[in-house]
């Protein structure tokens, strides 16, 4: 399973979701992948965002060196195999990929 985590170069993110759809436009020009790693298990989106608040550098290395900030924040988004989620302030909710 690939998970990725992109974060969002706008500081208002939240506006930029609405009735829990994001287009494949926004994700690609307003959000930055700065990690992506393909695991053997299951994980499930509250352990990643958990990992990303906690540790400084949470898998190892990351893709991006130069990013807007250092930890996860609300409005970034982590994609486990099809299922994409925006971070929220505690956790994460699902949302769907329009295109």
């Amino acid at each position: 399973m690939i998970v990725r985590v992109y974060f969002c170069r706008e500081p208002e993110a939240d506006l930029l979701i609405r009735n829990n759809h994001i287009s494949l436009q926004a994700l690609s020009t307003l959000y930055d992948l700065v990690w992506e790693s393909e695991f053997k298990n299951v994980l499930n989106v509250g352990r990643i965002w958990l990992m990303f608040k906690q540790q400084r550098k949470p898998f190892g290395k990351s893709l991006r060196n130069k990013r807007t900030h250092d930890r996860i924040a609300p409005g970034d988004i982590i994609v486990i195999g099809p299922d994409h989620y925006v971070v929220n302030d505690i956790g994460a909710t699902r949302v769907t990929l329009s295109h």
